[in-house]
């Protein structure tokens, strides 16, 4: 990698800092762009508002700067499942508190996410290995846990294959762009890893304990879903509250009543002239879940449709319209 920088120092040194800014820029073009082949410097420079100079201070190419973000998010993902495992009390919560840190953190990070789990499997044989790097390292690392805390292994290389299977599943869900967040895979997930370990019984009541702690996390952290929405109030996030975002709350008005609306035609009907501008606006919508984008056949143009929270939220932003303050925040 290039410029040396560790993690830590991103937030204590200039260069750490653009560094990281960079990073973030990758990603947000990656996932704007429909992948790294789109990812050229200069739109990462353009989002990461740096010279094509102080880009290559640091990387020593696209391809460099990509797998600094695949690098950031095993770092982060490995991080908490190793606080998830420090946390635990017997090996079966350690491995459903783990579920629970790395589904929330990709919930958290759906940009970090889609870069390292889905595009990095197409963007060249360099990022595909160090993906698998990646991919080993975490599974040693639940490997280890298992080994120290678990019930002995049924069959060689039995966590392997469940740290496999996991990650298919969190991939497709990724690549089929549904609006529901993955922490509500918590239970088939945890009935999958115990499977090797537990009889029929013992599985099912651990898919069910799973299930209701995953309705309880959804509960307390979508907002659609806390006390009070429903029924004329709910938390907008904090960029939709400022009156300057006035073209992201029209967007969301206009999908509530159009679903189904290409770029093109949310730009015409809410005045954005650049299909730069109306992308990034779309991206950062769909980040904060208000929005889900169905693929276009080849030759066509992309379906954007608001999910369940993005309606409750274009309602909240219309009653509140002449007094953005009264919006809650999240």
């Amino acid at each position: 990698m290039g410029g040396g920088w560790e993690p830590a120092d991103w937030r204590e040194h200039p260069l750490g800092q653009r560094r990281a800014r960079i990073v973030k820029a990758m990603v947000e073009v990656v996932c704007e762009r429909e992948g790294f082949a789109g990812a050229s410097v200069t739109a990462v420079c353009a989002h990461a508002k740096v010279s094509g100079r102080g880009f290559y201070e640091i990387f020593a190419s696209r391809e460099d700067c990509f797998l600094a973000a695949l690098d950031e998010g095993h770092r982060r993902a490995s991080q908490e499942v190793s606080c998830a495992f420090e946390g635990a009390e017997s090996w079966l919560d350690g491995v459903r508190l783990a579920l629970v840190a790395l589904l929330t953190f990709l919930d958290s990070e759906p940009g970090l996410a889609r870069v390292c789990v889905v595009e990095s499997l197409a963007a060249g044989h360099w990022a595909l290995e160090r993906r698998e790097r990646h991919v080993a390292s975490l599974t040693r690392q639940i490997a280890e846990f298992w080994g120290q805390r678990g019930p002995q292994e049924p069959y060689p290389f039995a966590a392997e294959g469940v740290m496999a299977s996991v990650l298919n599943i969190i991939q497709n869900r990724l690549r089929a762009d549904e609006a529901q967040p993955l922490s509500v895979l918590l239970g088939p997930l945890m009935g999958l890893a115990t499977t090797p370990y537990l009889d029929a019984r013992e599985v099912a009541d651990e898919i069910k304990r799973s299930e209701a702690l995953a309705q309880r996390l959804a509960a307390s952290s979508d907002p659609q879903l806390r006390p009070g929405a429903g029924r004329g109030r709910v938390q907008v996030p904090a960029m939709l509250r400022n009156p300057r975002a006035h073209r992201a709350r029209e967007c969301l008005l206009y999908l509530a009543e159009h679903p189904g609306a290409s770029n093109r035609q949310i730009a015409k009907a809410i005045g954005i002239a650049r299909d730069t501008q109306v992308s990034t606006m779309l991206a950062r919508l769909r980040e904060m879940r208000l929005l889900v984008k169905h693929g276009a056949k080849p030759g066509g143009s992309n379906a954007w449709m608001l999910t369940a929270y993005g309606l409750a939220v274009a309602r909240a932003s219309s009653d509140d319209s002449d007094d953005p303050r009264g919006v809650r925040l999240t």
